[in-house]
């Protein structure tokens, strides 16, 4: 199945320049609503063309089960990529299956990818990506300004600075984030499921070391 991802200020802008650019009638796709316009943001919508494959609707029976079984109220949608099935859940249920800085999410698509490659052999197995309504990238976009920002009080107060509890993926987007940074690097403490960053200056034991002993030499 062939898809793209367009923006506009409206849904209906979004829809005609995705149309334009497959060169299609809107009956001949599926649309996929993934961000209503707002105050500082655009619309932006996924249109779909062809039919899904044995493994996109099997995926997706799959979820589908197991959210009843949950009894949540949510629509599922699966695009087959080259290197990963990408499924998206929306709905009024959504916010349940993302959960807490999206822990749920995470265990949500931990399980289903368990589910879903039992058995398989290596060269047929095929990662599954759980997302609503693009979160990852809105809460990944979020923490690299929470990183920055934090880096820059680190310098400015000359302290080091502790960030909440978070997700291994989510730690691992902190440390990228400040991984080239001039003045500080960070580090994971803590044990799970409480584990955690600290944000602080480089150099700063060996600064402190040079400052006793210049003070022990006068």
């Amino acid at each position: 199945m062939k898809s793209i991802e367009t923006q506009g200020k409206t849904v209906d802008q979004a829809i005609e320049l995705g149309l334009y650019k497959l060169g299609v009638t809107r009956d001949q796709v599926k649309i996929t609503i993934l961000e209503q316009a707002g105050l500082f943001n655009k619309a932006r919508v996924k249109l779909s063309v062809g039919s899904e494959s044995e493994s996109e609707n099997g995926l997706k029976s799959l979820i589908e089960e197991l959210l009843a079984k949950m009894g949540l109220n949510i629509v599922v949608s699966v695009e087959e990529q080259e290197d990963c099935f990408y499924v998206n859940v929306s709905g009024e249920d959504a916010a349940i299956i993302i959960g807490k800085r999206g822990e749920n999410m995470d265990s949500f698509q931990f399980l289903v990818n368990t589910l879903f490659n039992k058995g398989k052999k290596h060269e047929e197995y095929k990662r599954v990506v759980i997302d609503s309504n693009n979160y990852k990238n809105r809460r990944e976009d979020t923490l690299k300004v929470l990183a920055q920002r934090t880096a820059a009080r680190v310098v400015r107060e000359n302290h080091d600075i502790r960030l909440e509890p978070m997700s291994a993926n989510e730690r691992r987007i902190i440390h990228s984030t400040l991984a080239d940074h001039a003045k500080v690097e960070t580090e994971s403490k803590g044990n799970e499921p409480n584990r955690y960053v600290v944000v602080k200056l480089k150099n700063r034991k060996n600064k402190e070391e040079e400052t006793k002993n210049r003070e022990d030499a006068e």
